[in-house]
């Protein structure tokens, strides 16, 4: 019997899906089920700091939702007086949070990236805004030949030496800090943007992709780690992470045809998309136009 149900209805409105954090035996005992496990800190794939976030600092955003659709401007920045990632700098135990919430959600997204694309074909693998490098780390053990660089701002990556160090990977993986605004380190074989792009407007997605064309090679890939919202108006759990990027970042989820504009006017091409097992994750790979 459960005490705690979250369910929706499918489109159809034909079956209704219910998933339970609790569970309760005969003898009247509770335990967790499976979604009430990743409410765990420090298991595999934990929401637990994405839970903390959502009710912490995303709480006065959507609280705000109003504003965003009635204006279009950024609900958190209304809210808060200041952008999310300056927040995060000012409120540093809430920006490890995030980070933490960040790398719950990559964990569980690299069972479907690794085996859907081919990496083997790397030497030098850039992850760009890499945060804490769980996703860097995740493709670097299915490719021990490969080396890797985490790039990402100062008060990010110091802590993620130590994670680094922490795994035993320091031979293999290293961190540079910047911002994707002013540079990337140049000549990878690959780039990796996962949940980067759909932080931002158009245009500053346009100045990210043109340093990452700058540091390419003719030979480098660039691979965009993202929902692609399919063009119909269907269903998507994408479109839920579009609104929380209107609230929270002014950014949005994009269509294969949005993707493509912005390459475009980045100097890119759009070569293929590669859908993962996961909704939320396709592989968008692009190269420089030759």
């Amino acid at each position: 019997m459960s005490i705690v149900e979250i369910s929706y209805e499918v489109e159809s409105n034909e079956e209704t899906l219910r998933a339970s954090v609790f569970s309760e035996n005969e003898n009247g005992e509770f335990s967790n089920t499976s979604l009430g496990e990743t409410l765990r800190d420090n298991v595999p794939g934990s929401m637990k700091a994405m839970a903390l976030t959502q009710l912490g600092d995303h709480f006065g955003a959507w609280g705000n939702l109003e504003y965003s659709v009635k204006t279009g401007g950024i609900a958190f920045d209304n809210v808060e007086g200041m952008s999310v990632w300056k927040y995060y700098e000012e409120n540093p135990e809430d920006g490890m949070n995030f980070m933490k919430a960040m790398t719950g959600i990559t964990t569980g997204a690299i069972k479907s990236i690794v085996p859907a694309y081919d990496f083997t074909q790397f030497k030098i693998i850039v992850d760009v805004g890499g945060g804490n490098g769980a996703l860097l780390m995740g493709v670097l053990n299915s490719v021990p030949e490969a080396k890797g660089i985490v790039y990402d701002q100062e008060y990010v990556v110091n802590e993620t030496n130590k994670i680094i160090e922490s795994k035993g990977l320091s031979d293999q993986c290293s961190v540079e800090a910047g911002s994707f605004f002013d540079s990337v380190p140049p000549n990878a074989d690959a780039y990796l943007m996962k949940s980067v792009l759909h932080d931002w407007e158009d245009e500053k997605c346009i100045d990210i992709l043109k340093n990452c064309g700058e540091a390419m090679t003719q030979e480098s890939k660039l691979l965009i780690l993202e929902s692609v919202i399919p063009g119909a108006n269907i269903p998507h759990p994408g479109k839920f992470i579009d609104i929380n990027m209107l609230v929270m970042t002014g950014g949005k989820e994009r269509t294969e045809k949005e993707f493509a504009m912005l390459l475009q006017q980045a100097g890119l091409k759009l070569t293929q998309i590669t859908h993962t097992t996961s909704p939320m994750i396709s592989i968008v790979e692009a190269v420089k136009v030759r």
